[in-house]
């Protein structure tokens, strides 16, 4: 990985209009964009495995916690702050080594070198290899996008993500499924809003059924997913 400090430059995608960066930031966090999110549950299999989400109200409950107290906080958070950093690098060790389990880390490593890549090649940016929320926060950064945009649409996605793994998992249908994210939508504004300013002591986890599969999902079998 690379060492240097990565700073924001002025690039073409900086001075895009509005509606442009919109369209560049949901692009980015599109199922369309190929950092491989469907190979992951987040430890939602191992959750519905243990018997933790048995229906679309359990999900919805299961995933309120991950975004106001959990991984998506904390990756609200690390976003905000690889946006802001004069050095990503170093925001990325700190994220590595917060992570609660080995498959977590392996999730947003993986997706994250996805995103990288493809990110890198198609707006020439020269990033290395970032943990997902991270490369995010540092990309949207040198494509002048605003950061509460990103961050709202990140969690959004993030919700959308673990849903869409949800409906493999369980008989809770389409339509539920979309009732689920719809009504998570104002949970997702209120930590966006909650993580404005946020430093590195804001990083935290109370969300600790939810840590606990990621850590036993790595012995499930069979499995679907790789988290």
């Amino acid at each position: 990985m690379a060492t240097a400090a990565l700073t924001a430059t002025s690039t073409d995608t900086a001075h895009m209009p509005i509606d442009q960066k919109l369209l560049t930031l949901t692009q980015w966090l599109s199922p369309s964009y190929p950092i491989g999110a469907f190979a992951f549950s987040h430890g939602i299999e191992q959750a519905i495995t243990q018997g933790w989400i048995e229906d679309a109200e359990g999900l919805h409950d299961w995933l309120h916690g991950c975004v106001t107290h959990g991984s998506g906080h904390t990756d609200a958070v690390w976003l905000r702050l690889a946006y802001d950093a004069e050095d990503a690098v170093e925001v990325d060790a700190c994220a590595r080594a917060f992570a609660p389990s080995w498959e977590r880390r392996r999730e947003a490593d993986r997706q994250g070198a996805a995103f990288t890549r493809t990110t890198n090649a198609v707006y020439g940016f020269d990033l290395p290899d970032l943990l997902l929320p991270v490369a995010v926060g540092r990309s949207s950064a040198l494509a002048g996008l605003d950061q509460d945009t990103t961050v709202l649409l990140y969690l959004q996605a993030f919700v959308g993500n673990l849903v869409s793994a949800s409906l493999r998992l369980m008989p809770i249908g389409q339509v539920a499924g979309q009732r689920v994210v719809a009504d998570l939508n104002p949970v997702c504004i209120a930590t966006m809003a909650n993580t404005r300013n946020a430093t590195v002591d804001d990083v935290h986890s109370c969300a600790f059924l939810s840590d606990i599969a990621s850590m036993r999902h790595e012995t499930l079998e069979p499995r679907l997913f790789q988290s």
